[in-house]
């Protein structure tokens, strides 16, 4: 069991080490990059109408040849927001295989254009190996970045105020 950890903090630093990003990133400066990276559209889409209490909410990746979409809840705070987009990004970058989806309107794709959907990524439990490997990743990537959730937000002036702030 041992080697299983070294062998995930390995998979966890070459995946780290894809990012040419200097933190900390916005949400925005990450998603753009990860576009140009995966050669898809990334689409943040936070849950809308959704019958699920707000405290079960989580994020929620959906993809499909040319776009992924990541449903994450507005509700909560911006660092849970960014922690549940980034979780997502994990299963992106880690390569994670999703259950092939034929989408149809409901809760899960409520609010959504369901052209291109094909997979999503489904957990039946919150400890397989995937899960964890998304969620280290989603934690590093989320620890890195600054600002509020959405598109346009530059990180420039969170890298300034980083040089003034030498705790």
């Amino acid at each position: 069991m041992a080697n299983w950890g070294g062998r995930r903090r390995e998979k966890l630093a070459n995946v780290l080490s894809r990012v040419p990003l200097e933190p900390p990133w916005t949400v925005g400066e990450f998603l753009t990059w990860l576009e140009e990276d995966s050669g898809r559209a990334v689409e943040l889409s936070p849950w809308t109408g959704s019958p699920l209490e707000p405290e079960n909410r989580c994020g929620l990746l959906l993809g499909g040849p040319d776009r992924y979409v990541i449903r994450y809840d507005s509700t909560r705070s911006v660092r849970h927001q960014r922690q549940q987009i980034f979780h997502e990004v994990g299963h992106v970058l880690c390569q994670h295989p999703g259950e092939r989806f034929k989408p149809t309107a409901g809760v899960l794709t409520d609010g959504l254009s369901l052209a291109g959907i094909e997979y999503m990524m489904q957990r039946s439990t919150f400890d397989s190996p995937t899960e964890a490997e998304a969620e280290l990743v989603g934690t590093q990537l989320a620890v890195l970045s600054r600002g509020p959730i959405d598109l346009d937000s530059r990180g420039e002036v969170h890298r300034i105020a980083l040089t003034f702030d030498k705790r």
